[in-house]
């Protein structure tokens, strides 16, 4: 695990993947400036901070780019200096600033910017915010194809990040797409995200379907760090075996939080 993050540490000054960086740094700065704003911006939406989606969901995109470049010490130069592999880099990079532009305006008005779709304005946003969505969890795809296509699935780690990477498309996509089709993320709950669970804000009196979105969003962390976490104690058969049982239970884990929220039921409960 050591020669891998020493490894990923060199990656960090790639010409290739300055772009990478530069947007999981932007992502932080604006994290930062919605927790500011929300000590000094007293509105509330849901009965919670107007700022609190910008910072959640510009957190959320800081580690999704800060995963790419960890991954990236799989992928050559070449491909990413080539015609198609700088779209790679740039189409997620332009679509999250574009999404994290418009959540942001809406904030700053008080108002919600997910199923948020009474004028025709907000609902040509709210289309485009989905296909911005669909596209930063299908490069995933591409992303994970060239992987695979340029190293071994004997490799745990490999296996791991190809496996979250294909879930997190399949999971933190398809949940997602069911959540965008629904009027809210509530399911026979209030309407409000105070007195949610910590950090996260998902609703204790009811369904949350956003339980299930996160957790499959972050397939692509939670594997292979679980590969990482096994070390050098094991076999590499016996940690290939441990990466493909931890998929299968991470997955049926999330499908059951979405099963759970669906039924009315509040995560945990």
């Amino acid at each position: 695990m050591s020669e891998l993050l020493l490894n990923t540490n060199a990656l960090w000054v790639r010409e290739e993947l300055k772009p990478w960086v530069q947007a999981t740094v932007g992502m932080l700065v604006l994290l930062l400036l919605c927790l500011i704003a929300g000590q000094f911006d007293s509105r509330t939406l849901y009965d919670v901070s107007v700022w609190t989606k910008p910072a959640k969901f510009a957190l959320s995109l800081a580690l999704y780019f800060a995963t790419l470049v960890w991954f990236a010490h799989y992928v050559s130069s070449e491909s990413l200096h080539s015609k198609s592999g700088k779209t790679l880099i740039w189409l997620p990079i332009i679509c999250a600033w574009l999404e994290m532009a418009y959540i942001i305006y809406q904030a700053s008005l008080g108002e919600p910017s997910h199923f948020n779709t009474g004028t025709s304005f907000h609902a040509a946003m709210y289309s485009m915010m989905g296909v911005g969505a669909v596209t930063l969890v299908g490069v995933l795809v591409w992303y994970g194809w060239i992987i695979l296509r340029q190293n071994a699935l004997s490799s745990p780690i490999v296996l791991a990040i190809v496996l979250g990477l294909g879930l997190t498309f399949a999971l933190g996509g398809g949940f997602g797409n069911y959540l965008g089709s629904m009027g809210s993320h509530w399911v026979a709950a209030p309407h409000t995200d105070a007195g949610g669970t910590l950090l996260f804000g998902w609703t204790r009196e009811g369904g949350d379907l956003r339980v299930a979105h996160f957790f499959g969003m972050h397939a692509m962390q939670a594997i292979p760090l679980f590969a990482c976490a096994l070390g050098s104690k094991f076999s590499e058969h016996t940690k290939i075996a441990c990466v493909v049982a931890f998929s299968a239970a991470y997955a049926a884990f999330t499908v059951m939080t979405f099963l759970q929220a669906t039924a009315g039921q509040p995560f945990g409960g």
